[in-house]
């Protein structure tokens, strides 16, 4: 019996995670407890799950959004040529990779993907990745040059993955030290004073609860070394600047999709557009995230679609959020300057037939 099976269910980290499975099935006994653990047998014999098919037609997607032909009136032209992304199936494979390690999903994350189409427009030939999901939210970033001070960033940091870099970045000017630079530090220095003095308690003490204090803080420890101490990382806070999640409108795809060079493949900097009911939002490709999720946008792009979105409440949480991926439309890093953004992504939704009568592309204020 794979020990992965036995892994998969004693690690699991919620009840709540089982409580929609249809069937359970209790096998006849086949032997006393001593005799099936001398024999290394488990107890779980099986585990099956469910993989989703992608949408692939205008009249599934127009389902889920029904403004979808009025935003974009080409949709069902562009909708013709669709071919379902090998990226979803990957991204499934990815889910199951991490299932049978023992890290079981919620149903929400685990349907977090209703289709990845690539689409090419029949007149203009331009090429559009089309992504239909959910809408989480991302904090990460950092930029000495508009946000010098730690505090500012208090907000971005409610997020328990907050992380002071995004894989679009340019070179830093000014003088402003990036505040992380001192902060993880600074964090490390007083974790280490803390852990001292839980070790000298516990030596005094046998009680359980400095033992798992000590615990607590090693992981700090460990966190505050992975996410900011790296000499990589050093480098980049020192000569870089960064997205901030909260002014700039960016979205996000896994790190193993921007990391591909086919034809319909998008990387950081390349241009997107975002359509939720009846509005579509210009962005930026501005990060990479997890390799087995999607559906991500910077808090300032989120809080459009959701005032209530924060960095531990989702902006979207049904599949309805369409994100459109223009390829190799990416220029020269630099500054983030929305009104350029603006006019690139509106050229670019001109390649794909222009929107529809009365439809505007959102304006973001600098």
């Amino acid at each position: 019996m794979n020990p992965l099976l036995a892994l998969f269910l004693l690690t699991l980290p919620t009840h709540a995670q089982l409580t929609n499975v249809p069937k359970w099935e209790q096998l006849d006994p086949s032997g006393s407890s001593t005799t099936l653990r001398k024999n290394g047998s488990s107890y779980i014999h099986s585990l099956s799950f469910t993989r989703p098919t992608p949408s692939t037609t205008a009249a599934q997607l127009t389902a889920l959004n029904p403004a979808l032909p009025k935003i974009l009136p080409d949709f069902a032209k562009l909708m013709e040529s669709a071919e379902v992304s090998s990226n979803f199936a990957a991204l499934y494979d990815r889910k199951a990779q991490k299932m049978k390690r023992g890290e079981l999903l919620t149903p929400h994350n685990y349907f977090d993907c209703e289709t990845v189409l690539r689409l090419a427009h029949p007149d203009s030939g331009r090429k559009v990745l089309l992504l239909q999901a959910d809408m989480d939210v991302v904090t990460d970033g950092s930029d000495p040059g508009r946000a010098p001070n730690l505090a500012d960033y208090n907000l971005a940091r409610s997020s328990d993955w907050f992380l002071p870099e995004t894989a679009y970045s340019w070179p830093r000017s000014g003088n402003d030290p990036n505040p992380f630079l001192t902060y993880y530090p600074e964090v490390l220095t007083k974790l280490q004073t803390l852990r001292a003095q839980l070790e000298e308690n516990a030596n005094a003490d046998p009680g359980v609860v400095w033992r798992e204090l000590i615990t607590t803080c090693d992981d700090q420890i460990y966190r505050i070394k992975e996410r900011g101490l790296h000499n990589y990382t050093k480098t980049n806070l020192r000569n870089r600047s960064f997205l901030l999640a909260d002014r700039d409108p960016f979205v996000v795809l896994p790190v193993p999709w921007v990391k591909q060079n086919a034809a319909w493949s998008a990387k950081p900097g390349d241009y997107a557009a975002v359509i939720y009911k009846d509005k579509i939002y210009p962005a930026l490709l501005g990060d990479a995230g997890p390799s087995d999720k999607v559906g991500e946008a910077s808090l300032c792009l989120a809080r459009e679609l959701n005032p209530k979105a924060n960095g531990k409440t989702r902006a979207i949480s049904d599949l309805t959020v369409t994100y459109l991926f223009f390829p190799k439309t990416a220029t020269k890093a630099q500054a983030p300057n929305l009104t350029l953004w603006h006019q690139k992504v509106s050229a670019l939704l001109n390649d794909l037939g222009g929107l529809g009568q009365g439809i505007t592309l959102h304006q973001w204020t600098p």
